[in-house]
């Protein structure tokens, strides 16, 4: 029965589809490789790579046959992994860019979509930085360069220091098209990791960054401090208020996604179901972050269903 469950989870990886977009003719169509087999591979986004983690490990805690190992390397890793077969789950804080998806086609991988989590991205100050809230405009200025001393949105004097991460990140992609609305200044320190822009912007009293809900909470928050941001709405808004995040009010809210390849079966349509579950949910707020939004309840719903 173990290796029944084990083969099911890289079979429900294998689903094929045909290839479609524009470009040159598809190679001839072959089953996307499978995972090495008895075990469930995460890889991908580093805002979530902690999260899963626990999620992981608390799902072998109660299923002890099942075998799950995540890392992360980036959002794009992730997705450029599930494309070429080598991981079972592509951990993304980003959708799917449109090239992705037709390269996906290409390679007969079917890509299923499972929102696993929402992360009010915070932007985080040193804590002794008197800014406690800044306008989404000037975040933007800020990131692109044109405000470059603090006395320039009158928060104390000397330079910005700007913190973010590499461009295969999910979280340096989407807070390029939410806040920067353009090219981030070339003085961009960008960081490897989520956790490096906390500890950077700690030590550094001029230093400004963008990390995951989820890295700010208890004493990850020490050193440093959350900013309040003024969306469309005129009114500063916490990412720290579920409500405001899960009502959309925080302007930089957003679901984390999880791709697989084709239907799900075995351990890891049971992994799925119990990262959705009350139990799982109860983990996502522990560690920091917010449950699913309710409009991709239903999605998820069919897609551990198997349609």
């Amino acid at each position: 029965m173990l290796v029944s469950l084990l083969l099911l989870a890289c079979s429900g990886s294998e689903t094929a589809s045909e290839p479609t977009g524009s470009g040159p003719p598809a190679a001839p169509a072959t089953p996307a490789p499978a995972p090495a087999s008895g075990t469930i591979q995460v890889k991908g986004s580093d805002s979530e790579v902690n999260l899963v983690q626990r999620l992981a490990e608390e799902f072998m805690k109660k299923n002890p046959s099942a075998s799950i190992a995540v890392t992360g390397g980036g959002s794009g890793a992730g997705i450029a992994a599930i494309i070429d077969g080598t991981t079972t789950i592509a951990n993304s804080s980003r959708e799917m860019k449109g090239a992705e998806k037709i390269e996906a086609s290409r390679n007969n991988v079917d890509i299923k979509s499972f929102v696993f989590a929402t992360d009010g991205l915070a932007v985080i100050v040193n804590a002794n930085n008197p800014m406690d809230t800044i306008d989404l405009e000037k975040l933007g200025g800020i990131y692109r360069g044109e405000l470059a001393t603090w006395d320039a949105v009158g928060a104390g004097t000397g330079p910005v220091s700007l913190y973010g991460r590499q461009s295969n990140s999910g979280t340096y992609d989407y807070f390029k098209s939410a806040a920067v609305k353009g090219e981030y200044a070339t003085s961009l320190k960008q960081m490897n990791g989520t956790a490096q822009i906390v500890e950077g912007v700690k030590a550094d009293p001029g230093g400004i960054g963008y990390v995951a809900a989820g890295y700010v909470a208890g004493e990850n928050g020490k050193g440093i401090k959350v900013l309040s941001v003024t969306g469309a709405g005129g009114a500063p808004v916490s990412p720290l208020d579920e409500a405001a995040v899960l009502s959309g009010a925080y302007p930089l809210a957003r679901p984390l996604y999880q791709f697989i390849n084709g239907a799900p079966n075995g351990p890891l349509r049971e992994f799925l179901a119990y990262e959705a579950s009350p139990e799982g949910q109860a983990l996502v707020k522990e560690m920091g972050f917010y449950p699913i939004g309710t409009e991709y309840v239903a999605t998820n719903q069919a897609l551990v269903a198997g349609n």
